[in-house]
């Protein structure tokens, strides 16, 4: 998936094993503009109670992506086991 993503030309950079919450103090040292997640994710709030992206939202740079595939991780396991 970084891959893929580092090929976007309008990625910049990608941060590889970025911590789950996004502080305040990440996104300046960084000098982060944009954080971009889609709408479609394999792990919800449930895996961190909190919402990861609060920060990113309160400083506006926040954005969601409507995800063009529906695919997730469960999907595939479900198709998988289907196929067994």
């Amino acid at each position: 998936r970084v891959l893929s993503v580092l090929g976007c030309r309008y990625v910049d950079d990608v941060l590889l094993n970025a911590p789950w919450v996004i502080t305040e103090e990440m996104i300046a040292t960084l000098n982060v503009s944009k954080v971009v997640r889609g709408v479609v994710r394999d792990c919800e709030e449930a895996i961190h109670p909190c919402d990861p992206h609060r920060v990113p939202k309160a400083l506006g740079i926040h954005v969601d992506l409507d995800s063009e595939n529906s695919l997730t991780l469960q999907a595939i396991s479900a198709r998988l086991i289907e196929r067994r």
